[in-house]
């Protein structure tokens, strides 16, 4: 199969052969209806040459494209690009890909949050700093917990005898309990 640039080559020497032919002399409205069909073909064909890389880079066929569709007969090194889950493609606007995400799937979901948003997502749960817990929000993208304050007492553990009570031990220590 020939090239377009071997056509267009072909249509010039097709030219060059009408011009020294002797039409133009003997049926001149013949020559200029023939000579331009094949100058429209030779423009149209230079376009498609433009277009496809013509010129030694090769054709449309060698690059390598990412498509919405399975387009590897006619373009052996594209990548086709496939929407996943809650993803979809609109192309509805002609030269434009409009890539949409579902956000279904994250309405039902049960997600922390810092601020209330229950009204966008029902099953939310938003955190809040307890009795001696404190929230550091002050890095981006990242929320940092503080515990504070609140007494710590230590007790000795014992039998629980109130008039003689004995201490109990574990490997030669006594045990002690943390009340917080």
């Amino acid at each position: 199969m020939a090239t377009t640039e071997q056509i267009i080559k072909r249509l010039g020497k097709l030219q060059a052969t009408l011009l020294t032919s002797g039409l133009s002399q003997s049926n001149q409205p013949l020559y200029q209806v023939i000579n331009q069909l094949i100058q429209a073909i030779i423009d149209s064909s230079a376009d498609v040459v433009a277009i496809t890389g013509g010129g030694g880079s090769g054709s449309l066929a060698d690059k390598t494209y990412v498509t919405t569709g399975n387009e590897l007969a006619g373009l052996p090194n594209s990548s086709q690009l496939i929407a996943g889950d809650h993803v979809s493609f609109d192309t509805s606007v002609f030269g434009q890909l409009r890539i949409d995400i579902l956000l279904a799937f994250i309405i039902n979901a049960t997600i922390l949050t810092s601020t209330d948003e229950s009204v966008d997502f029902p099953s939310s749960r938003q955190l809040l700093a307890g009795t001696n817990i404190s929230f550091d929000d002050t890095v981006p993208n990242e929320r940092t917990i503080y515990a504070s304050g609140g007494s710590v007492e230590w007790s000795v553990l014992t039998n629980s005898d109130a008039t003689n009570p004995e201490l109990i031990f574990a490997g030669g220590d006594v045990i002690m309990t943390h009340i917080p």
